[in-house]
């Protein structure tokens, strides 16, 4: 396969001849334009199947930049969207953190005042005693009415003190239940935005590699197509280009698919 170089058309110095003779050669010149026009349409151009595959190719590589930018696009949309939810999941669990720890706090501080009036009950209860001793007539009589009393104040601080106790440690389980649960979700959330970008990057590897081939396959086929062999040759890495097209991207070219495939087959054909 020979690729003929189109003959540059060379620039004519400006004629200083009259408007007259100016008109009828580019009148003549129209003439044979046409002339050429109508011989060129009865034969076949020999670059008429290179620029059919060029046109392809061009056509390839601009789809390929439109799904690159659209998968692109969604990845972003996609790890947004995780983000987002990795955020608003962490929000939560914080807030429930928050909630139950401030439930807890009221708790402690229930407890705590309860077991200050018990104390304060007591130390009555033990005021009542020490009078009711001094007083030795009603000794025995108050000795009782207050150790009952007592004994009744006693059960009813353990009592309430166990209760306390049991909810405090309820509290105390449901909440370490629940951070174990969250931070479980949160460490899933983490595992699977860590996959979902991994992928991603493959795949933009992979097609930043397959849009590079693609560019450097199109840039060969334009030195083809300007005649510069050698050039094309080591733009593909190939040593004797012009030996090895001839049997090999001329059976290439003929009778395949469009798209893709026929670049790679066409590159797969030089490269042997």
């Amino acid at each position: 396969l020979k690729l003929h170089p189109r003959p540059a058309r060379v620039a004519s110095p400006p004629s200083a001849q009259p408007p007259v003779h100016r008109v009828r050669r580019i009148v003549r010149g129209r003439s044979a334009l046409s002339a050429m026009t109508t011989t060129m349409t009865s034969v076949a151009h020999p670059f008429d199947d290179a620029f059919s595959l060029m046109r392809t190719m061009q056509a390839d590589i601009k789809q390929l930049k439109a799904e690159l930018q659209a998968e692109k696009a969604r990845r972003t949309a996609e790890v947004g969207d995780l983000q987002r939810e990795v955020r608003t999941l962490r929000s939560k669990v914080e807030q429930a953190l928050r909630d139950l720890t401030s439930a807890n706090d009221r708790v402690t501080s229930a407890l705590t005042s309860e077991t200050s009036l018990r104390a304060r009950s007591l130390e009555m209860l033990r005021k009542e005693v020490a009078d009711a001793i001094q007083l030795s007539s009603e000794v025995h009589h108050l000795k009782m009415i207050q150790g009952t009393h007592f004994g009744k104040l006693a059960s009813e601080l353990k009592t309430e003190r166990h209760e306390r106790q049991a909810g405090q440690q309820a509290l105390d389980a449901l909440l370490t239940a629940e951070v174990q649960t969250r931070t479980d979700e949160v460490g899933m959330l983490g595992k699977q935005v860590f996959q979902f970008r991994k992928l991603w990057e493959d795949n933009l590897r992979a097609d930043r590699e397959n849009y590079r081939l693609l560019l450097k396959d199109v840039h060969a086929a334009g030195q083809l197509l300007a005649g510069n062999v050698k050039a094309a040759g080591i733009t593909l890495g190939v040593g004797n280009l012009s030996a090895s097209m001839g049997t090999t991207a001329s059976s290439n070219l003929m009778g395949r698919g469009t798209g893709v495939e026929q670049t790679k087959q066409v590159r797969v054909g030089i490269g042997s």
